[in-house]
């Protein structure tokens, strides 16, 4: 069975018994322990106002820039590793609450996948006027339609993040390109034991130099680049939800386990037991 990862709840509630918590990073409510691998029990949105350092959401490692939202569904392992001079805040919610309570029903429209957005600066000035209307009202004495007006404030920033996320989502289609779309679909198939990146041109029919190529231009990674960072995926979740020894993930992906190991450290900065022990550190 594999081992149970660390689960975060919200620890309290902005607005009375409404489970909903924003927080600034930095300050003494920061109280989330989130440099390791771990998942919540609640959906986060994560607002980088100065971007710095990678965010790793189930197991892919992200670059983190300024004026970008980072959506975390709930039960997607992930761990911040944020340079120390970046800066933001978190939203972190019940989703299950949005469409059950009494006071203001809504329907969620964000989804259950992971997502990044990386925005302009107007656009992500306009998403920071919504939530500066969420603080402002946290600060807010208490009235009778307090916290309707909460809600509706919440439904008006997951909105017009998912019009975001939906346009984000249509120019990534106009850009997709086959050859890119295949090749990956290909590596994450055969990972585990097939490293070659002339075997992988050879199915589509081009020479491996024109593959890399083709990608560097494309997504900015030659074809080993990705190959060595689908693997690293494929170890990384082996290492998480496994009991897997890591002698038997290494022959899993056909390698011995002091190679696989010396790669791993050195593209990783964990070692493989150390990566895999950080995950049940108790938060």
């Amino acid at each position: 069975m594999p081992k149970k990862i660390p689960s975060q709840k919200i620890l309290k509630e902005s607005i009375d018994n409404i489970p909903i918590e924003f927080f600034i990073w930095g300050t003494p409510a920061n109280h989330y322990k989130i440099e390791m691998p771990h998942r919540h029990d609640f959906t986060e949105l994560l607002f980088f106002t100065k971007g710095g350092g990678y965010h790793e959401i189930d197991f892919i490692s992200h670059e983190i820039f300024s004026n970008s939202i980072h959506l975390i569904p709930a039960s997607s392992i992930h761990f911040l590793d944020r340079s120390k001079d970046s800066d933001g805040f978190t939203i972190a919610f019940d989703t299950q609450f949005l469409g059950t309570n009494p006071i203001h029903r809504m329907v969620y429209p964000l989804g259950a996948e992971a997502v990044i957005i990386n925005l302009c600066q107007e656009k992500f000035e306009f998403i920071l006027t919504i939530t500066n209307i969420l603080k402002a009202q946290i600060e807010e004495q208490e009235t009778y339609f307090k916290e309707k007006a909460f809600l509706l404030s919440m439904e008006l920033l997951f909105t017009t993040i998912a019009k975001e996320i939906q346009g984000e989502f249509f120019r990534s289609n106009l850009d997709a390109d086959s050859i890119v779309t295949k090749f990956k679909a290909d590596v994450r198939k055969n990972v585990h034991n097939n490293y070659s990146v002339k075997n992988y041109a050879d199915r589509l029919h081009i020479t491996a130099k024109y593959l890399s190529e083709h990608l560097r231009v494309k997504t900015g990674k030659t074809a080993k680049q990705w190959i060595l960072e689908i693997l690293l995926i494929s170890i990384k979740k082996q290492l998480i939800n496994s009991d897997l020894s890591i002698k038997e993930i290494a022959f899993h992906h056909n390698f011995n386990e002091s190679s696989l190991s010396k790669l791993f450290k050195k593209n990783v900065g964990f070692t493989m037991t150390a990566y895999r022990k950080n995950k049940n550190t108790p938060f």
